[in-house]
């Protein structure tokens, strides 16, 4: 491809006149190729973002990053691209060698002829636009077949979109322009694909027609809005109508209709019956952590065993523990969506806990309304919500899953002869050692895949994840912080009753236990002119770097101020070990930190003035130490001796460490876009204007989420639930909006009715590499 040579020396003319009078058409382009080179380059991090491409392609890292995008291929062997130091911008002489390296490459491939470096440099508006073009073209046609130019992409082009609209009488296609005039034809396009999450309804105006269908390509499909639909006559413009034309090409499902459009209505259809279902369930106190009560979590897993099992799930079984002989934990009940896997598809695992918590809920009375196990229904229409124990913490979640592979099953259209994908559920009970490293949750998963590939993705039911953050939203964590509970004891007497009757011998130093304490505590933290602040000091204990994709991910979806989480939660940082140069949801996601939850002081039960003279001869003080995700447990509780041990060292302390019995590290699953982005599309489609969803890391630890990812250490592992701050989570009125319930099975059914265009999981996550240097 080439830019004529005729028209080379007129183009560099109409370029330097363009700041006197730009035209329409070198505005429209200046903004659509802006907006192409953004799309493209979204995911490197070496490149900010463009507000005009042709300013910022003149230093030659935006070509050079481009090439590489569009091609797939490194262009490191070429050459080495300059970068400009901190304030400075890179001389003329160094902006045209970067640019030479691209055109290298250019002149090696695309065969573009007529514009060089010097052009680029020198911001010849038209040779650039003309430059971007035609690379758009050449690796576009290559994308699309091996297309030899561009009048074969604009008949290929015309022609899928002639087939895409010929179900809508009123639209006729005869060209790449003022077919497209109004909008009705790009609303055509989409309603083909999803007949029901597109409806065809086209209105007067035409920058409302554009808008439309310009969110939804890019909310369902991650189609990148090119084009300004404020733009009535963007149509006119060849160049803006063939680029947006072929990402709407690529990116859209190869065939027609929504595969959960039957689904969805099953769901629809069955909702009052599964609100019957989720009262059944709630009637049960399933406390795993009360012996007496191991027989209803045994009742409450066969109920979901049957409910599966009615719902027509394949493999349907209830799993008992090893020892049958008496019920010793309580049991598992796993399912699949169909009765052998399925070959070359994606495989989801979905896994929820039926148990309820906390025992203190079996003597609780709602006044003589009957136990906080029996559901009482509570308000009307959108707001209608169930209350009982367990109702939104487990119960709910574990329908939600059934519900969906359900209605994948039974709703699914009659011409469809395999489903997408792999299902696995697993509903599992346990208290708290079972969700420990090596624990009975984690062995049963991993027992589960012993003879089998592991799934691609994971997904949790974990309401609550991260409710001071994002308040009232439909959350996808991809991470939870580590947790350990330090006890920390100072003692400067020791009992000797055994060697002599009311003996107590005091041991160096003689300081007060409690004073001694408090410098061991203090030790942890900096000391900035003589006064403690709130960073820590523990050697080796790291969090995250601020440029690593994950923080990235968390700061694009969350943001909150330290005022704002005051007001809503009472939020107080300075308990906290906390890093100050660190966005708020930064440090509490991706930081290390530790809160004192317990003090306590004894003294000495002799009559002298001893006691006087020293009011605590022992202080203890638990300390709550939240770790950065994937740091090792392990080599934190060392650290922190160490740390602890140093600090009490001046004072000649005798001091012990006593961590808690279940440490655990916490997890992070690579952030898998195509995944993500389908699963957030498809939740927003469903909670709509209800319930905004979001993307987070959570602050705290989530056992069942943990379990599964220690696991399954390939698999791409995520909480999903609802911040409902009516909700009361595992409190004595808790209650569930059933309406979130509903739209939870919603959510899912439109992902994995239609996870055909999701690739399996690529790859696991390096933790190393997001580590600060210590």
């Amino acid at each position: 491809m080439s830019i004529p040579a005729s028209e080379t020396e007129s183009l560099k003319r109409a370029s330097s006149r363009a700041n006197e009078s730009e035209p329409k058409w070198l505005r429209r382009q200046r903004r659509l190729f802006t907006n192409f080179c953004n799309a493209k380059l979204a995911d490197r991090d070496d490149i900010p973002p463009m507000t005009d491409i042709l300013e910022d392609i003149k230093d030659g890292r935006v070509l050079y990053a481009l090439l590489e995008v569009l091609s797939g291929q490194s262009l490191a062997p070429l050459g080495k691209i300059k970068k400009p130091k901190a304030g400075k911008e890179l001389s003329h002489i160094d902006k045209v060698a970067n640019l030479s390296i691209s055109f290298r490459y250019i002149h090696q491939t695309t065969k573009i002829v007529g514009i060089g470096p010097g052009d680029v440099a020198d911001g010849h508006s038209s040779l650039v636009l003309g430059l971007i073009w035609s690379l758009i073209v050449f690796f576009t046609a290559k994308d699309l077949g091996g297309l030899d130019d561009v009048s074969a992409l604009k008949k290929k082009i015309l022609k899928w979109c002639q087939k895409r609209t010929e179900k809508n009488p009123d639209v006729e296609i005869k060209n790449l322009k003022d077919s497209f005039m109004g909008g009705n034809a790009f609303l055509a396009i989409l309603h083909d694909v999803d007949p029901v999450g597109s409806p065809y309804e086209p209105t007067s105006s035409a920058s409302k027609n554009y808008q439309k269908a310009f969110d939804d390509a890019a909310e369902k499909y991650g189609v990148p809005q090119l084009l300004d639909a404020n733009d009535e006559d963007l149509w006119k413009d060849d160049q803006s109508m063939v680029t947006y034309l072929s990402e709407l090409m690529k990116r859209l499902p190869e065939h027609g209709g929504d595969k959960a459009a039957g689904p969805l209505r099953w769901a629809n259809e069955n909702e009052p019956k599964a609100e019957d279902d989720l009262a059944q369930l709630c009637k049960i106190p399933s406390v795993p952590d009360d012996p007496n009560h191991l027989s209803d979590c045994q009742h409450c897993a066969n109920v979901l065993k049957d409910l599966a099992s009615n719902k027509n799930l394949k493999n349907v079984q209830l799993i008992l523990p090893d020892d049958k002989s008496e019920i010793s934990s309580p049991p598992f009940v796993v399912a699949s969506l169909t009765a052998e896997p399925q070959d070359s598809v994606p495989t989801v695992l979905l896994v929820a806990d039926y148990g309820v918590e906390d025992g203190s809920y079996l003597t609780a009375n709602w006044g003589g309304d009957g136990s906080a196990f029996i559901p009482i229904y509570i308000n009307e229409g959108t707001n209608k919500r169930l209350r009982a124990a367990g109702s939104a913490s487990s119960k709910s979640g574990c329908l939600a899953l059934i519900q969906s592979m359900a209605a994948l099953i039974n709703g699914k259209n009659q011409d469809q002869d395999k489903f997408p994908l792999n299902i696995d559920l697993i509903l599992a009970c346990g208290e708290a050692k079972d969700y420990a490293p090596n624990g009975r949750i984690q062995q049963f998963v991993t027992s589960q895949y012993a003879n089998k590939k592991a799934p691609d993705y994971a997904l949790v039911d974990a309401p609550g994840i991260a409710p001071t953050l994002t308040p009232d939203t439909y959350t996808v964590a991809f991470s939870c912080r580590g947790y350990i509970e330090l006890e920390i004891c100072v003692t400067i007497a020791q009992d000797t009753t055994k060697n002599k009757k009311g003996g107590y011998a005091l041991t160096p130093p003689l300081i007060d236990a409690n004073m001694g304490l408090c410098q061991v505590i203090a030790g942890l933290r900096q000391v900035t002119e003589g006064k403690t602040n709130p960073l820590m000091k523990i050697p080796g204990l790291l969090g995250f770097t601020s440029s690593n994709r994950f923080t990235k991910a968390l700061e694009a979806s969350v943001q909150v101020s330290a005022e704002q989480l005051s007001q809503d939660v009472g939020y107080y940082p300075n308990p906290l070990a906390v890093m100050p140069s660190k966005t708020l949801p930064e440090q509490l996601c991706f930081q290390p930190g530790f809160t004192i939850i317990d003090w306590q002081q004894d003294t000495l039960p002799i009559k002298n003035d001893i006691g006087s003279l020293f009011p605590s001869t022992s202080a203890r003080a638990r300390l709550c130490v939240f770790l950065a995700p994937g740091f090792s447990h392990d080599k934190a509780i060392t650290l922190l001796e160490n740390a602890a041990k140093s600090a009490a060292e001046p004072w000649n302390l005798n001091l012990e460490i006593q961590p808690s019995p279940s440490p655990t590290t916490g997890y992070i699953s690579e952030l898998a876009d195509s995944f993500l982005n389908k699963f957030t599309i498809s939740a927003n489609r469903h909670f709509a204007n209800k319930r905004a969803v979001k993307l987070i890391a959570s602050p705290a630890f989530v056992p069942l989420t943990t379990a599964v990812s220690r696991a399954l250490a390939a698999t791409g592992t995520y909480g999903i639930g609802i911040n409902d701050q009516q909700a009361n989570l595992a409190k004595i009125n808790e209650s569930v909006k059933l309406s979130d319930m509903h739209d939870s099975v919603k959510s899912l059914i439109s992902l994995l009715a239609n996870m055909n265009a999701v690739p399996k999981f690529q790859k696991s996550v390096d933790v190393s590499s997001l580590f600060e240097a210590s």
